[in-house]
């Protein structure tokens, strides 16, 4: 692809558009997230084969990020965009099909091939429009958008359950599903600004090659320096997304059972914590602009993960709400860095399939890890295990999440340069008014 010409004007729509994209996307999946795992329960699943449904999204992701990342490279981000969202409506319909988990897993699979046309191809066409020295701002306004959607969907999907058994008279199990009718009438209207007001900013080429594994792992022009920061970050992508979805599935289930509490409050609670990562992630994203990626990347990423090695170590609810809420802010701190930090190394001419690939690899490390995420969830869940405090097995599956976690960033720091150490815009205000 080459580069178009957009105006000022229409830059700034393509990101605050995306970034509305993100947020009705991310209120759909925050809306039945918290519900999923009590769902697919009640289907009959146990917490490894939930485990499996949440791996079926992220596998499919994972195959289709790179073909669909570098298809829109040939044709053009918009498409892609549409279509993805389009599919999207269906699939939010067909979840309130099945009557068993093995056909929620299907669906759910599927879905993930929606996503692979939508989320990196969106992030790329974001870093289409934006220059090198705002894309943490632009990133930033992308996971704000996104966090707040998944921040006031479990507020709505709880009011949905509750409304369904309440007033509507609904069963528990129709109540469970009446919240995917909402979703899918959220990625109607994502559909429809897409279409209406986002702009592709470059020129497909139809001409150009189709992804193979050795243009993943050695993409043309890229020197050799740049090379091993992509595949550090490869790496670090994996890692991350192996220790997300080991936890994050099963973090209702550790709420429920501890705690004895019901899908609407779980939901709320989850809610509450992510909407103070929300707060943060639009100004943090500037501020990595500022004052670097790397810093706040790796300083919010430590303190995320510390958090979840302390999540399982107290018994008092509120406690514990503040770790989810530390843990959620840490994250969104450092997010916009990464993200950010990977579109300076990606190269311009392979953008979309670079993007591409790291979903890729982070997909296929919550491939891997959601199931084995459950599978010790299932093993040691209470268990007494000689451990001081009175702590029990419950620690292990967060020990390894918080973990891998911390080794994953410790990897970013030591091995990936940063081109954009921060601009110096203020420091050069302050020399000329000396």
């Amino acid at each position: 692809m080459t580069s178009k010409l957009l105006s000022v004007t229409e830059a700034r729509m393509n990101v605050n558009y995306l970034a509305a994209l993100d947020f009705i996307i991310s209120l759909g999946f925050g809306l039945i997230f918290p519900l999923f795992p009590v769902y697919a329960e009640n289907l009959g699943a146990n917490a490894f084969e939930i485990g499996i449904i949440f791996a079926a999204f992220v596998l499919t992701r994972a195959i289709f990020s790179p073909s669909f990342g570098n298809l829109s490279d040939r044709i053009g981000r918009k498409r892609l965009i549409l279509i993805g969202s389009s599919l999207y409506v269906v699939f939010a319909i067909w979840f309130t099909i099945p009557e068993s988990w093995i056909g929620l897993m299907a669906v759910r699979g599927f879905q993930g091939v929606a996503s692979a046309m939508v989320w990196p191809v969106s992030e790329a066409l974001v870093i289409d429009s934006t220059p090198q020295k705002e894309r943490g701002a632009a990133m930033g306004k992308m996971v704000m958008a996104s966090n707040l959607g998944f921040v006031i969907g479990p507020f709505v999907g709880g009011g949905l359950v509750m409304l369904a058994q309440s007033t509507l008279g609904f069963s528990e199990m129709n109540s469970y599903r009446f919240p995917f009718y909402f979703t899918a009438i959220l990625a109607a209207i994502a559909t429809l600004l897409v279409w209406v007001y986002v702009t592709d900013a470059r020129t497909p080429d139809p001409k150009k090659r189709s992804l193979r594994l050795r243009g993943m792992l050695k993409p043309e022009g890229i020197e050799p320096a740049r090379l091993r920061d992509l595949r550090v970050l490869y790496l670090n992508a994996a890692m991350e997304g192996f220790s997300f979805s080991s936890i994050g599935p099963l973090m209702a289930l550790f709420l429920m059972f501890r705690f004895d509490l019901g899908a609407e409050w779980i939901s709320i609670l989850i809610g509450l914590a992510m909407g103070l990562g929300a707060l943060v992630a639009f100004p943090s994203g500037r501020l990595s602009d500022r004052w670097g990626r790397k810093k706040l990347f790796v300083g919010g990423g430590l303190i995320a993960f510390s958090a979840t090695l302390l999540i399982p170590t107290t018994w008092s609810l509120v406690i514990i709400v503040c770790l989810l809420g530390a843990r959620s802010m840490a994250f969104q701190v450092a997010s916009p860095a990464l993200r950010a930090l990977q579109a300076d190394v990606v190269p311009e001419h392979v953008r979309g399939r670079l993007i591409g690939v790291l979903e890729s690899m982070s997909a296929v490390g919550a491939v891997i890890g959601a199931p084995i995420g459950g599978i010790i969830f299932d093993l040691f869940y209470g268990r007494e295990m000689g451990f001081p405090l009175g702590l029990d097995g419950t620690l292990i599956p967060f020990a390894i999440s918080g973990a891998l976690g911390i080794g994953a960033v410790t990897l970013v720091q030591l091995y990936v340069r940063e081109t954009i150490v921060g601009n110096q815009r203020p420091i050069e205000r302050l020399a000329k008014k000396r």
